[in-house]
């Protein structure tokens, strides 16, 4: 028909032809009434696509990009029904509407007589669309790490350990989610302070050291402890967190989780030495959600079958852990916190209303808040030991003074003491020198 339509233009074009006498063989050849000047813009939009490149047979074209996305043009033939149903369009574009999301998709159409008689309806659609991304769940993460890390990471041997005799069942210390932020770079010359991961580990050891010590007074059984909570800065092989906040960081993300993993890894075992049970869950940070949920998951592979160290499997956001008559809420504490204490007695009601005494404890802001909303739910934001970075001294989150928290509870008479662990600002040193190189 192409072909028809450029002879007939050219015969035209010499004046052999009018467009109306053209039409009436076209229609005569084709079966298809249409007239001189509906002849006439048929040869005008071939002659165009035949000079521009960018425009392939029939007017349809098809550009992929680099990130996966493709903006195409085609003609089909679409029924009023398929045309109101997003995904049987897709799919007579010759998509998978399982595969691909419409970014934008623009429809224009007429009618094409045929030799029968009938009347097609054509459509010239033009669209953009994008692959779907397969929502990755908890559940996908938690599968894949453990498979990983079952390879790579193997238990440790180690021998089973006896009950300790002396120590106070009744008893337990919390050390909350250690709010480390491993990896931050702070200068002294933005900050007024230093901070990086050398700075971190000596701060993280001495939190260790001091649950030892406090041990030794107190003589409890038990131990909880939080793992996650903004302890590692970033959560990307790009230094961003979880969101893709860009940070600055000190040492490179691979180097930064093995030192975060080989820290907790010995303070579990040095710990385990001095209390009969170890309890931990996962509180997931803003910054590095991910990365502390494979730091869980990793120990948890090291410690697996252990007589002594527990982990939960909850991996929710919000958990709680019970002892006695005492319930301890756990969460990072950067979304939503009104929502959150209201929610509580309605999400965990049987741990309500089997507690007596009640406390949500809370990282994000590194400094120590304690409200009472006066519902029997006290809520208490820990300080965290991390130093300052560039950003929050420039926007002026400064004062707080670098500590961490460990709370003593009795299981008939709830919380009985409360620890604080401070750190100086580690200033600069009177032999550092500033190097400036060209």
């Amino acid at each position: 028909m192409e072909d028809l339509v450029k002879k007939l233009g050219e015969e035209v074009k010499a004046q052999k032809k009018t467009w109306k006498e053209a039409s009436v063989e076209f229609n005569k050849e084709t079966g298809i009434e249409i007239t001189g000047n509906a002849l006439r813009k048929r040869h005008s939009r071939l002659i165009k696509r035949k000079d521009n490149p960018k425009i392939q047979k029939g007017s349809e074209y098809e550009t992929y990009f680099g990130n996966g996305e493709v903006e195409a043009r085609k003609i089909v033939n679409l029924p009023p029904k398929i045309k109101d149903n997003p995904d049987l369009v897709v799919r007579e574009l010759g998509y998978n509407p399982d595969e691909w999301e419409i970014i934008f998709m623009t429809f224009s159409n007429w009618q094409q007589h045929t030799k029968e008689q009938t009347t097609k309806e054509l459509y010239a659609v033009k669209f953009k669309m994008k692959p779907k991304l397969k929502e990755i769940t908890t559940t996908d993460y938690l599968e894949v790490a453990k498979e990983v890390f079952s390879k790579e990471i193997k238990p440790i041997k180690l021998p089973p350990k006896k009950q300790v005799k002396g120590l106070n069942d009744d008893l337990l210390l919390e050390c909350s989610g250690i709010e480390l932020h491993l990896g931050k770079l702070g200068w002294y010359g933005e900050t007024g302070e230093n901070y990086d991961h050398k700075i971190a580990s000596e701060r993280f050891n001495e939190i260790i050291r001091e649950i030892i010590a406090t041990q030794d007074i107190t003589k409890v059984g038990n131990l909880f402890m939080s793992i996650g909570n903004d302890f590692f800065n970033t959560d990307t092989i790009t230094y961003t967190t979880t969101k893709g906040t860009p940070q600055q960081n000190d040492v490179r993300w691979k180097k930064m989780f093995l030192l975060g993993l080989e820290l907790y890894k010995s303070a579990l075992i040095e710990l385990r030495k001095h209390f009969n049970k170890i309890d931990l869950n996962l509180v997931g940070g803003n910054h590095d959600e991910m990365s502390s949920f494979y730091l869980y998951i990793a120990l948890q592979s090291y410690f697996n079958n252990d007589n002594v160290i527990n982990f939960s499997d909850d991996l929710k956001l919000t958990q709680c852990y019970q002892f006695g008559k005492c319930a301890i809420f756990t969460n990072h504490g950067d979304k939503n916190l009104k929502r959150l204490i209201k929610s509580i007695p309605a999400e965990f009601y049987q741990e309500w209303g089997q507690s007596l005494y009640r406390e949500l404890h809370l990282g994000h802001l590194h400094k120590e808040v304690v409200v009472d909303d006066e519902s029997g739910l006290i809520t208490r934001r820990v300080g965290s030991p991390s130093g300052n970075d560039e950003w929050h001294y420039s926007e002026r989150f400064v004062g707080a003074t670098p500590r961490h928290q460990l709370f003593l509870w009795h299981k008939e008479k709830g919380l009985l003491m409360n620890r604080y662990i401070t750190f100086e600002p580690r200033k600069k040193l009177e032999n550092e020198k500033v190097s400036v190189r060209a």
